[in-house]
Protein backbone atom coordinates (compact mmCIF):
# COMPACT_ATOMS: atom_id res chain seq x y z
CA UNK A 1 0.00 0.00 0.00
CA UNK A 2 3.29 2.43 -0.34
CA UNK A 3 2.08 5.15 -2.48
CA UNK A 4 5.12 6.51 -4.88
CA UNK A 5 4.74 10.12 -5.10
CA UNK A 6 7.22 11.60 -7.92
CA UNK A 7 8.78 14.86 -7.46
CA UNK A 8 7.75 18.06 -8.58
CA UNK A 9 9.48 20.82 -10.38
CA UNK A 10 8.79 23.96 -10.36
CA UNK A 11 8.36 25.89 -13.29
CA UNK A 12 10.71 29.12 -12.62
CA UNK A 13 13.54 27.12 -11.91
CA UNK A 14 14.02 23.51 -13.63
CA UNK A 15 16.79 22.64 -11.46
CA UNK A 16 14.49 22.93 -8.19
CA UNK A 17 12.93 19.22 -7.08
CA UNK A 18 10.68 19.11 -4.78
CA UNK A 19 9.73 15.20 -2.75
CA UNK A 20 7.83 14.43 -0.19
CA UNK A 21 9.04 12.14 2.28
CA UNK A 22 8.19 12.42 6.08
CA UNK A 23 11.70 11.80 7.38
CA UNK A 24 13.32 15.25 5.75
CA UNK A 25 10.52 17.79 6.33
CA UNK A 26 11.23 21.57 5.97
CA UNK A 27 9.23 24.82 4.97
CA UNK A 28 11.66 25.31 1.72
CA UNK A 29 8.77 23.74 -0.63
CA UNK A 30 6.37 26.43 1.06
CA UNK A 31 8.02 29.11 -0.74
CA UNK A 32 8.48 27.58 -3.84
CA UNK A 33 4.99 26.94 -4.02
CA UNK A 34 4.52 30.69 -3.44
CA UNK A 35 6.74 31.86 -6.54
CA UNK A 36 4.85 29.36 -8.16
CA UNK A 37 1.30 30.90 -7.56
CA UNK A 38 2.54 34.70 -8.01
CA UNK A 39 3.90 33.69 -11.47
CA UNK A 40 0.98 32.08 -12.13
CA UNK A 41 -1.44 34.76 -11.06
CA UNK A 42 0.81 37.17 -12.81
CA UNK A 43 0.42 39.60 -9.76
CA UNK A 44 3.93 40.39 -9.52
CA UNK A 45 3.77 42.10 -13.46
CA UNK A 46 0.83 43.64 -12.32
CA UNK A 47 1.72 45.03 -8.90
CA UNK A 48 5.72 46.49 -11.08
CA UNK A 49 3.36 48.27 -13.54
CA UNK A 50 1.32 50.12 -10.91
CA UNK A 51 4.30 51.20 -9.09
CA UNK A 52 7.03 53.94 -9.81
CA UNK A 53 10.34 53.70 -9.11
CA UNK A 54 12.24 56.68 -8.49
CA UNK A 55 15.68 54.84 -8.50
CA UNK A 56 18.24 56.00 -11.38
CA UNK A 57 18.04 53.25 -13.89
CA UNK A 58 21.27 53.41 -14.78
CA UNK A 59 22.37 52.47 -11.50
CA UNK A 60 19.33 49.76 -10.82
CA UNK A 61 20.81 46.03 -10.39
CA UNK A 62 17.64 44.44 -9.52
CA UNK A 63 14.53 45.57 -11.03
CA UNK A 64 11.33 45.95 -9.24
CA UNK A 65 9.62 42.64 -9.87
CA UNK A 66 12.93 40.53 -8.48
CA UNK A 67 12.45 43.04 -5.55
CA UNK A 68 8.76 42.03 -4.94
CA UNK A 69 9.21 38.32 -5.34
CA UNK A 70 12.52 38.15 -2.82
CA UNK A 71 10.22 40.10 -0.25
Amino acid sequence: MGETLRPVTAGFNRSLSIETRAERLTGDPGAVLLREALDATGIIGWMAARMKDSRRQADVVHDLPSLLRTM
